[in-house]
């Protein structure tokens, strides 16, 4: 058996609609087995549907492995999705993700089987997850012959159990009501996504379509310099530098940026990483290419190597002043150098610049909350 215990993605603020949520559902349960008859009423039956059940059948559950087993995913994932929506936006998500998975079970369902259950409307939480966090990790903790932890990137952990739901919709029933799973998910995605397009969320550099854009440009970047183009401006044509051209430091360091591309291109952040920190104690002036040394500062973060992350990110100010979210990156040191390496003046110049830079009222919060932290 496996499990998702939690994810790497931090809180801004607190996530009191999920907590209510979960708490509503709990309370419901505890009700159910007092009187348990009060299912007949509030089900969602696909032939005799009703506009309350729509909302009633979603804060039902079967027996403590239904509900312990959905109230888990909501809070992983529920807590940084309320965080992105606020209380009231999370919550008017939450319901209509119950609603649209209500009504893809019932107008896909052939037999007249009731269905109970929040698992639609946490599979919607898990689709705008998918969307505003792809980038995040989730830890997982397994029970077989032994008990221990593995990480998998959100994307593929969420995206197993949405084709696994897709999968048993067009099999034979085992149930669970996998279409409601199916519609839920998808709902989720929809949404996030249009809530990212019309600007309605704020977007920020590890949601999905800051992931498709930056594919985007690794693509469009890789097609120019297999047509010819030398992305040093040598030549028009696009060759490896003879080796009596370059000394021994050059040669290395050349290489080097040659297997950083290659590790990032497979995903391998954490060699990529570890590749970077060889080429600077190679040559310390080394930058690699924006998206390049963005990834790699926001992997050394991510290892808690925060001085070589403090480093990369300062790097990429220097080298890329005119960046379109610099005040991200600006928050970012802040809040190294003031939570990690408690260096506090230059904590403080970097917050400050996030608070007059930030074009999100969360992001100059959580900045000038990090100010009143530091030490005078």
């Amino acid at each position: 058996m496996i499990l998702p215990i939690r994810t790497d993605s931090p809180l801004r603020s607190t996530p009191w609609m999920n907590w209510l949520l979960i708490l509503a559902n709990g309370l419901v349960f505890l009700l159910e087995m007092l009187y348990p008859s009060i299912r007949t009423s509030y089900v969602l039956s696909p032939r005799d549907p009703h506009l309350v059940n729509y909302f009633t059948y979603a804060f039902l559950h079967e027996g403590w492995a239904h509900i312990i087993g959905n109230m888990l995913f909501l809070y992983i994932f529920g807590n940084n999705v309320n965080d992105k929506l606020g209380n009231l936006g999370y919550l008017a998500f939450y319901l209509a993700g119950g609603v649209f998975a209500g009504v893809g079970y019932v107008v896909t369902q052939s037999m007249p089987n009731p269905v109970l259950g929040a698992s639609g409307a946490v599979a919607a939480v898990t689709g705008a997850y998918l969307v505003l966090f792809p980038r995040s990790s989730i830890t997982i903790i397994y029970f077989f012959y032994l008990i221990g932890t593995f990480e998998i990137p959100s994307i593929y952990f969420i995206a197993f159990f949405f084709l696994k739901d897709l999968f048993f919709s067009f099999t034979e029933s085992t149930g669970v009501a996998h279409t409601a799973h199916v519609g839920g998910t998808l709902f989720g995605f929809v949404v996030g996504l249009a809530l990212l397009f019309v600007k309605l969320l704020p977007r920020d550099q590890f949601d999905i379509l800051a992931l498709m854009g930056r594919w985007n440009k690794r693509r469009q970047y890789q097609s120019m310099v297999r047509q010819g183009y030398d992305p040093f401006g040598r030549s028009t044509v696009a060759r490896e530098p003879r080796h009596e051209e370059m000394d021994a430091v050059a040669r290395q360091a050349y290489a080097l940026r040659g297997r950083i591309s290659e590790a990032i291109s497979r995903h391998d952040l954490a060699a990529a990483a570890q590749l970077y920190l060889e080429l600077l104690a190679l040559d310390p002036q080394q930058v690699l290419s924006r998206q390049a040394q963005l990834d790699v500062a926001n992997q050394l973060a991510h290892q808690q190597l925060y001085p070589q992350a403090a480093s990369a990110y300062e790097q990429f100010l220097r080298q890329y002043p005119n960046y379109d979210q610099s005040d991200q990156i600006q928050l970012m040191l802040g809040l190294i150098y003031s939570r990690y390496l408690q260096q506090y003046d230059k904590a403080r110049e970097h917050l400050n610049l996030a608070v007059q830079k930030s074009r999100g009222d969360r992001q100059a919060a959580l900045a000038r909350d990090e100010l009143g932290r530091i030490p005078q």
